[in-house]
């Protein structure tokens, strides 16, 4: 004898046990696993009503997460968000309510790929220039990468005199 097949509502509790979701990501995902749309508008309907389902709430997480645990970019942050259904305005207050993101994000970023550099990379322009690459491409502004990178380097340089004192 087969199983019954599992409703919408089943399915959205067993996806967002695992981790927060957008609103917009659970109805792409009931979506993929071929429920009809009144089927999925009701189980995130549902969802929503019970607080399972709170789109600030997860915005707050994800700036957290992706922005001052990982170092994205405040820019990147809202554009991601976006990509992932959820309203611009809403990912930029998200962004906003945290004025220190753009530079701790910013230094945490710098701070992973100076981990990933060779140990003289500061004496290399080919090399400060390739980490301010990868910073514009992480969405910071290029003036910013710029700058950010050769007060590391200037740091760095001073600790390397000082150690050969």
């Amino acid at each position: 004898m087969s199983r019954p097949a599992r409703d919408a509502l089943q399915v959205a509790y067993s996806v967002l046990a695992r981790r927060d979701h957008f609103t917009a990501e659970l109805v792409v995902k009931l979506g993929r696993r071929g429920f009809p749309a009144h089927e999925v508008d009701e189980a995130v309907a549902r969802c929503g009503e019970l607080g399972y389902l709170d789109d600030a709430r997860v915005a707050v997480r994800f700036v957290e997460q992706y922005g001052l645990q990982r170092g994205w970019s405040p820019r990147r942050l809202v554009a991601e968000m976006h990509r992932r259904g959820v309203d611009e305005a809403l990912a930029e207050r998200a962004v906003a309510a945290r004025p220190e993101l753009a530079h701790q994000a910013l230094a945490q970023s710098l701070a992973r790929l100076a981990r990933r550099e060779a140990d003289d990379w500061w004496t290399l322009p080919a090399r400060k220039a390739r980490m301010v690459s990868s910073l514009v491409n992480r969405g910071f502004e290029a003036e910013e990468a710029t700058s950010a990178v050769l007060e590391l380097a200037a740091a760095r340089e001073r600790q390397h005199h000082a150690t050969d004192d």
